[in-house]
């Protein structure tokens, strides 16, 4: 059973679908951990920001409660909310791109870790299935017992290849979902100190 098992922690396949799981649930805690840390409430946001026609003086403490995107926008947009309407907009499109990058640049790996898992599992199946083969050809008889170990590899790096891909996409679909409400709640924001600044 030892023997078995070293087998498969000393498979190059195996160490690489390891490495990448690890890898797959760094990028997911970090990701995670941006997006909530920086989550906002956009009503009471929104509600400050239109009352800056009157006056900035609360919405600026409340920009210096915490750092999150949003915040990071606004404070960029009343740096120069005096320029003209053209010159604001293209500053705030140019800081919210830049920002839409920090929240979205992370799933790029976590992307194709899911693409590439399962090709990488095939691969295991692969080799499994001709060492299947080679202990056929060794050996006159081609009972089970010799072709049982070269199948159980098969078998269990497509099973891994999979295990490493199916929580990558469906992470990546979450948190791509997520990135772009970030996206939409910055070109909002972006919108409204257009506007004012416009005025």
């Amino acid at each position: 059973m030892t023997n078995d098992l070293s087998m498969y922690f000393t498979n190059p396949t195996f160490i690489a679908l390891m490495l990448l799981s690890l890898y797959s649930v760094t990028v997911m805690i970090n990701q995670a951990y941006y997006l909530f840390s920086n989550r906002e409430q956009m009503p009471e946001l929104l509600r400050l920001l239109e009352a800056g026609k009157e006056g900035y003086r609360d919405l600026v403490s409340f920009l210096q409660a915490k750092d999150t995107p949003h915040r990071r926008l606004i404070k960029a947009g009343l740096k120069h909310i005096a320029q003209p309407v053209e010159a604001l907009s293209a500053l705030l499109t140019e800081e919210t791109k830049g920002l839409r990058w920090e929240a979205e640049h992370r799933l790029a790996a976590l992307g194709t870790i899911a693409n590439i898992a399962p090709f990488i599992g095939l691969f295991g199946t692969v080799i499994g299935v001709i060492r299947a083969f080679e202990a056929i050809s060794i050996k006159a008889s081609a009972g089970p017992s010799v072709v049982a170990g070269g199948i159980a590899e098969a078998l269990i790096s497509t099973a891994a290849g999979l295990f490493v891909a199916v929580p990558a996409v469906i992470a990546y679909n979450y948190f791509l979902k997520r990135s772009r409400r970030l996206g939409l709640e910055l070109e909002r924001i972006s919108t409204m100190i257009a506007i004012q600044g416009g005025k």
